[in-house]
């Protein structure tokens, strides 16, 4: 349910109740007994107050599939390898806690829009839309958004030339694979610009697009 390379947080507290907490990469699982997370960049003291095999870590994802889900487990730390490469092997947990993000069904899109920052225009990649909201990504050296920032995002049919503007706040930021994942929800005018853009969209097999 998670993607590879995905960003995760997580926590981990000392037999004297003392707590750490940070982002680092998920690598991957072998799909029995263990998971695999970069082993993240901390100072010395901090490698040496939390970083040991036993100890309780709990980890929180988010999964992109489906209608989205912040993921979390606790668990333990199986082994810790430093070369040659930086790696925080976990065991498989028991039981995992989902808790839902969205209360609609987003469709996959093949689709690409513009946000107007001043005196440069950021291009940005759909992931999926729905009737209430959508996920765009682009590139990390972009800019950072803030959760609750209001933007406009504008799509152009290239058959019409007829521009679509969907407006909205920042609800969620994430980096995935690579890149910035920004979930947005629509506000009054961005709810009747997605109609209108849905409309106008086909299933191409695989993902929703414009007409052709």
């Amino acid at each position: 349910m998670i993607q590879h390379g995905s960003e995760v947080t997580f926590s981990i507290k000392t037999p004297l109740g003392r707590l750490l907490r940070a982002e680092t990469i998920f690598v991957g699982s072998n799909g029995t007994d263990s998971i695999v997370l970069e082993y993240p960049v901390v100072s010395q003291q901090a490698a040496l107050d939390y970083f040991h095999e036993g100890f309780w870590i709990t980890v929180k994802a988010i999964s992109e599939k489906g209608e989205g889900a912040q993921i979390s487990f606790k668990t333990q730390i199986a082994h810790l390898v430093k070369k040659p490469i930086r790696l925080l092997i976990l065991d498989m947990p028991r039981s995992v806690d989902l808790l839902q993000l969205r209360s609609e069904a987003r469709y996959d899109v093949q689709l690409q829009g513009r946000i107007s920052l001043g005196q440069r225009v950021l291009l940005v990649d759909f992931k999926d839309l729905s009737k209430n909201g959508c996920c765009f990504r682009y590139d990390l050296n972009g800019p950072q958004f803030e959760e609750g920032r209001k933007l406009t995002v504008s799509i152009k049919n290239p058959q019409t030339n007829k521009n679509y503007h969907l407006s909205g706040y920042i609800k969620s930021i994430h980096r995935s694979a690579g890149a910035n994942n920004c979930g947005m929800l629509f506000d009054e005018f961005g709810l009747e610009q997605v109609k209108m853009l849905l409309a106008q969209l086909i299933f191409d097999g695989s993902k929703l697009s414009f007409k052709s």
